[in-house]
């Protein structure tokens, strides 16, 4: 009986980790709304970036200012896939990050409305249209956008097409190719 009991119980640890893998395969969102609450129960610290506010990533377009800025918050899953491989490439290029929070630990949009419809004149052209909004440009996160004399030059929204980070890992295939658009987006 006691064999019997533990071929059950090592067959149904097989079975949850098949069930994982099959997971993989997802054709999901490949970004996270800041409107919504996209959690994730495995928290991992912010990557060290230089943290600024919204009001300050607003400066950089309107007193013409340079740098690379992250728009993100800690509970996001698609955040927390994207912070370790931009920390590397900003380590890699020497280029530094500034990174916004867009929510808070309670879930609570850190900026406002107005801040958001500013930020989409600069950006636009990087951000995703929110269908149950009334068709307005909306922040997805992880967006990290190359600002040049106060222009957008380079941008990128989520992480990879497909890539439905609530139930997946980027592949090391995804991470190389999402390190390489990073890359591209710091060093334009």
């Amino acid at each position: 009986m006691k064999k019997f009991m533990i071929l059950c119980l090592l067959f149904s640890l097989c079975a949850c980790s098949a069930t994982e893998t099959a997971n993989q395969e997802t054709d999901a969102p490949a970004a996270c709304d800041a409107s919504s609450e996209c959690t994730d129960d495995n928290e991992t610290e912010t990557a060290e970036f230089t943290e600024i506010s919204m009001e300050d990533a607003l400066d950089y377009f309107r007193q013409g200012k340079s740098g690379v800025l992250f728009f993100g918050f800690t509970s996001c899953p698609w955040c927390k896939q994207a912070r370790p491989i931009l920390k590397k490439v900003s380590a890699e290029t020497g280029v530094p990050v500034y990174y916004i929070k867009v929510r808070d630990e309670d879930g609570n949009l850190t900026y406002s409305d107005e801040q958001r419809e500013e930020l989409s004149q600069y950006i636009g052209d990087y951000m995703s249209v929110n269908k149950d909004q009334d068709n307005k440009l909306w922040l997805y996160v992880p967006l990290v956008i190359n600002v040049k004399d106060g222009k957008a030059v380079d941008g990128h929204e989520g992480t990879l097409k497909g890539h439905n980070a609530e139930k997946e890992k980027l592949t090391a295939k995804q991470k190389k190719k999402l390190k390489k658009i990073y890359k591209r987006v710091l060093t334009e």
